[in-house]
């Protein structure tokens, strides 16, 4: 039989476990899509690197609603393959997750070089603690612009379930 402190210390650590996974994880499951506009939504600001303010749209053609804006810096990092790594903020301004955030980054290069994916690595607003992938195909590229279609598969925390200290 254990002593005293052994059992105390294993009920703490049960607790801790159990306290720890007490937080309610929601899914986010849906497909968008991000407007690039070459001379339009984004801008050099140095060899190679360019500063981003794609627009993100709840459908791929041009009725589609503005829901947000995909901000952040994409630098060409691989000019063998033509492969860009793109390190942005997906800012949503209306719809559902109006106010929310995700972080998100990864590589990607034409549509002639098939899908891709990008890893989700936090959130913010309804988004809190988000993980997750997107997973993404150009639908449409010419000489003025590219349409990304991106499905969302994110784990997240809502505000009303992370416990605030008083």
């Amino acid at each position: 039989m254990g002593s005293y402190y052994e059992m105390v210390v294993l009920s703490m650590l049960a607790f801790g476990i159990s306290a720890g996974c007490a937080l309610d994880d929601k899914k986010l499951q849906t497909t968008l899509y991000i407007k690039q506009t070459f001379g339009q939504d984004q801008r050099p600001v140095g060899t190679d690197t360019v500063a981003i303010n794609w627009l993100i749209r709840d459908g791929p053609d041009a009725a589609a609603n503005t829901i947000g804006h995909a901000e952040g810096l994409t630098t060409h990092a691989n000019l063998a393959k033509n492969l860009w790594v793109t390190i942005m903020d997906m800012v949503f301004e209306s719809g559902s997750l109006a106010g929310s955030t995700l972080k998100v980054m990864g590589l990607h290069g034409a549509m002639k070089d098939g899908p891709g994916q990008w890893s989700v690595m936090g959130g913010t607003g309804e988004l809190t603690t988000a993980r997750g992938i997107i997973n993404y195909k150009i639908i449409k590229e010419d000489s003025a612009s590219r349409t990304f279609e991106i499905l969302l598969y994110v784990y997240y925390t809502p505000m009303e379930t992370i416990p605030v200290r008083a």
